[in-house]
């Protein structure tokens, strides 16, 4: 099986077998011209101002376009792990209120609702089935006190993929958001923002961009009241008022969460890696990575190993995890070959991508015989 993006479009995949998506990807060599053409328009004062302008547009509609939604419901912040904690202050919590998580989470979908125990919220932890969640385990764990469920599309621990839209149907009924984190799965499989009320993503994973951005898609459906604690310049309608030194009012839209300028290098960045991901189709990626993950699941099962990841289709993504009491030892020799992995908490995790192939699995296959035999 061919890649669907040629390894010619990356720099370095000439060298290495790259298996590290759920941590980075590869920099696009489009990426690299687009950050320049960013020098080149700084160089041009107030022109360049516009050009800005043009690409952080566009960028915005395109995040909008990967996630089904409309572009004035994107915000550009600096990280997920920032959106996530100005949504924990948002949502204004109180003693006796409670927040749902489970164990499959990244601790950046944690911590923040963790801060909030000194004001006597309750914190709710779902524990994971065989490395899988499901709506019905958070949903037994929701209750009239529920303000917020957090969760991840697919997880990084453990590659699960969480049917959110089940869980949301629920949801929506009720007087508990979803905040759901898109990390692991946009730019890989098709994500729906507004079966979800709030939607986060980082910039430099699979979206093939840089680091530098963090996005927010709001469901304003059920989320138009709630407005941040933080405020800046550009969450105003009129930074220039009249009245600017006693009141100000905050956009009407996903814009109200924004306080500065975005990290224009990862906007030129990152409107050229998602013109690239929609120019592939996300249906065409998610097929490959499906097709390929399952043929990595079936081998690594035939030889003994402990997978993690579900063999069903609909329940992985791009990242297959697999238990192994030497999986730091596992990644440190695969780097030694130029394969790179992810290992560690007792696991090491292969993500494949669009840019992957078949003989990326059996470089990877190969090597694993190779460790157990030599280690």
């Amino acid at each position: 099986m061919n890649s669907l993006l040629a390894k010619q479009l990356f720099v370095g995949l000439d060298r290495c077998t790259w298996l590290y998506s759920g941590a980075e990807t590869p920099p696009l060599r489009g990426s690299l011209d687009a950050m320049t053409d960013y020098m080149h328009a700084r160089s041009l004062g107030p022109i360049g101002r516009e050009k800005n302008a043009e690409i952080e547009l566009s960028c915005r509609r395109n995040a909008a376009a990967l996630m089904h939604g409309k572009s004035e419901d994107i915000a550009f912040l600096s990280n997920t792990s920032e959106v996530i904690s100005m949504l924990a202050q948002a949502l204004d919590l109180r003693k006796g209120d409670n927040v749902v998580v489970h164990t499959l989470e990244f601790p950046s979908g944690i911590l923040p609702w963790l801060a909030l125990k000194e004001r006597g919220v309750e914190i709710r932890v779902v524990e994971h089935e065989q490395w899988q969640v499901s709506p019905e385990h958070i949903l037994n764990a929701v209750d009239a006190r529920t303000k917020l469920v957090m969760t991840s599309h697919v997880s990084y621990l453990s590659g699960a993929r969480l049917d959110y839209r089940e869980l949301y149907r629920e949801l929506r009924n009720t007087d508990t958001l979803l905040l759901l984190d898109v990390t692991q799965s946009l730019g890989v499989v098709p994500v729906h923002m507004y079966e979800s009320d709030f939607t986060v993503c980082s910039s430099y994973k699979w979206l093939l961009s840089v680091h530098g951005a963090g996005i927010l898609g709001i469901n304003s459906a059920r989320t138009a009241d709630i407005v941040p604690k933080y405020v800046g310049w550009r969450s105003v309608r009129d930074m220039f008022s009249p009245d600017r030194f006693e009141s100000f009012s905050f956009h009407a839209d996903a814009k109200k969460f924004e306080l500065g300028y975005p990290s224009y290098p990862t906007m030129y960045a990152m409107n050229y890696s998602t013109n690239l991901l929609l120019q592939t189709g996300i249906d065409n990626i998610e097929r490959h990575v499906l097709a390929l993950g399952g043929y990595l699941i079936n081998e690594l099962k035939t030889r003994g190993y402990k997978v993690m990841t579900s063999s069903e289709p609909d329940r992985r993504a791009g990242n297959i995890c697999i238990l192994h009491d030497r999986a730091e030892q596992i990644a440190q020799f695969l780097l030694s070959e130029n394969v790179y992995v992810w290992g560690g908490d007792g696991r090491f995790r292969a993500s494949i991508h669009a840019f992957n192939d078949m003989d990326d699995i059996r470089t990877l296959l190969g090597l694993l015989s190779r460790f157990e035999k030599e280690c």
